[in-house]
């Protein structure tokens, strides 16, 4: 049986107090744990205190989950509050490395070397993204959690949880293309040289940006990136493919939990003297609460909401469906506002929301609504009275606007009967809000894109919204790439698969996606 299929088992024997059942879960989960933490806090004593304290609270909490087979996400999901916690209290100095025990001295010559060095260029390039992006990079690249268990641990939707590890994979993309330029680069480019004079080899987050940019604008770098990017450059692979094979081999590499934390592990979750109870009671009076899946809720250290507030003033969550329904949340409610500002009024006519002041802001006086129709002269005009405390100098922008009533049409026999004063008519309701388009995310997210027999394909998902996507071929021997679908309509959260193909020999073509202009320039295999 697939060690994932047992995970009831396992919790169903720990919710019953059954010793056994979290020395089960221990065996199973505490070494990635441990790496987790390891990577979050950098020492071994407060990694092991988190795992420790997971558990802890595992003994005591585990009862209230309710998809037994999200088992490990709920584990991590303890650990980082556990992690987050311990940087409050300690504010470490430094940033933890991946695998600070793990040094590439022992690797041999040939591929062992090789593969070192892709494991030395993913820790370097991980250094120019920032702690969210890190964190993503951590739970679903090197821990190899799934899209869902990552949405799990950090607390957030599934489509928030997509985005974060498109935008994290795509910072890690650029990161790599940054590090492999500038190391080879700088002779054959003045400016690239310049921005990197006294440059010690390693990446962060702004160097990052400015090379990227220089990069994605400067035709030499540009091609210098491409042909270090390239799969006889990274072992045969992709990219991205070179990256997860470096962070599964860095995982396996890296540190386990210390021997004899499990016994002192279990001691604390079940013994019965006196500094095992206190310890038990600390350690569930700080694990905070638990919302309705079971799931601890997130902390975050204030760094953390420092940088979530920033990004949202820069409009970084512009695409989010947090985003979006705040806002279809502050339309629903100013029309809300206005009927009810209406209704109080006394007016029954039509009001159009616009962007500003409805049109004809000025209301209409009681005594004329009150008046028969055809009561006032042709051309005579009611001029509502200016608001209370409102002087006569008021400007003529703000004067309320006069309303001309037309004139009743004379009747068509000689002895008229008089016309029946009309029925009010009921305000017609606002139209409800257009929904908030989607944001389109292309994966891989652009650059070039190298095309072996058969083709290759692109993913392209719908997040926070609906997205009618298109896709067009341009450039030198663009009649050779074929794009197999080039355009349709995604509901919000799908995705799909598009193939791209080509029928010549010789490198030509740029394959453009809209909305968005993720560009791939078009490379053939071999």
């Amino acid at each position: 049986m697939h060690v994932r299929e047992r995970e009831p088992e396992v919790l169903a024997s720990v919710v019953a107090g059954d010793p056994a059942g979290l020395a089960q879960a221990y065996d199973r989960y505490a070494d990635p744990l441990y790496k987790y933490c390891r990577s979050m806090l950098g020492d071994p004593a407060d990694a092991a205190d988190a795992v420790q304290d997971t558990f802890v609270i595992a003994a005591s909490r585990l009862d209230g989950l309710r998809e037994p087979e999200l088992l490990r996400a709920w584990l991590y999901a303890v650990a980082r509050n556990e992690c987050l916690r311990i940087l409050r209290a300690k504010k470490p100095t430094r940033a933890p490395d991946w695998a600070p025990d793990v040094t590439d001295e022992v690797a041999g010559v040939g591929e062992d070397a090789e593969r070192a060095g892709l494991r030395a260029l993913l820790r370097d390039a991980v250094g120019g993204l920032d702690p969210a992006e890190r964190e993503v990079i951590e739970l679903w690249l090197r821990q190899g959690l799934e899209p869902a268990e990552v949405a799990a641990v950090l607390g957030v939707s599934a489509g928030h949880a997509h985005s974060l590890l498109s935008r994290a994979r795509t910072q890690l993309e650029a990161c790599i293309g940054v590090l492999l330029a500038g190391r080879a680069g700088r002779e054959e480019c003045g400016q690239l040289a310049s921005m990197l004079t006294g440059w010690d080899g390693w990446l962060t987050v702004p160097l990052r940006k400015r090379v990227h940019r220089h990069i994605e604008r400067c035709p030499t770098c540009f091609t210098r990136r491409a042909f270090e990017l390239r799969p006889a450059m990274l072992l045969g692979l992709s990219p991205g493919a070179a990256m997860a094979a470096a962070a599964t081999e860095s995982f396996r590499l890296a540190a386990g939990a210390p021997a004899g934390l499990k016994a002192h592990t279990l001691t604390l979750a079940f013994g019965q003297g006196p500094a095992a109870i206190a310890h038990r009671a600390t350690v569930l009076g700080r694990a905070g609460s638990f919302g309705q899946h079971g799931f601890p809720r997130p902390a975050q250290d204030a760094g953390t909401k420092l940088r979530l507030l920033q990004h949202a003033a820069k409009g970084g969550l512009r695409s989010s469906p947090e985003r979006q329904a705040a806002v279809a949340v502050g339309v629903l409610l100013a029309i809300a506002i206005a009927a009810a500002a209406v209704a109080l009024a006394g007016n029954t006519e039509h009001i159009a929301l616009t962007g500003g002041k409805p049109p004809g802001s000025a209301s209409r006086p009681a005594s004329a609504a009150a008046a028969p129709a055809g009561s006032l002269s042709k051309g005579a005009t009611a001029t509502s009275a200016p608001p209370p405390g409102a002087s006569a100098s008021t400007p003529a922008s703000t004067a309320p606007t006069s309303i001309t009533l037309a004139p009743t049409p004379p009747s068509a026999t000689s002895n008229p009967t008089p016309a029946p004063t009309p029925a009010p008519t009921s305000p017609t309701p606002a139209p409800p809000p257009p929904p908030a388009p989607g944001t389109l995310v292309v994966t891989p997210s652009g650059g070039p894109l190298v095309i072996p027999q058969g083709g290759v394909s692109i993913t392209l998902t719908a997040v926070g919204g609906a997205v009618n996507w298109s896709i067009a071929v341009s450039g030198g021997r663009s009649q050779h790439v074929h794009v197999s679908p080039s355009s349709g309509t995604l509901a919000g959260g799908a995705s799909v698969p598009v193939t791209i193909t080509v029928d010549h020999t010789a490198t030509g073509g740029t394959v453009t996606v809209s909305p968005g202009g993720a560009a791939f320039t078009i490379v053939i295999s071999g």
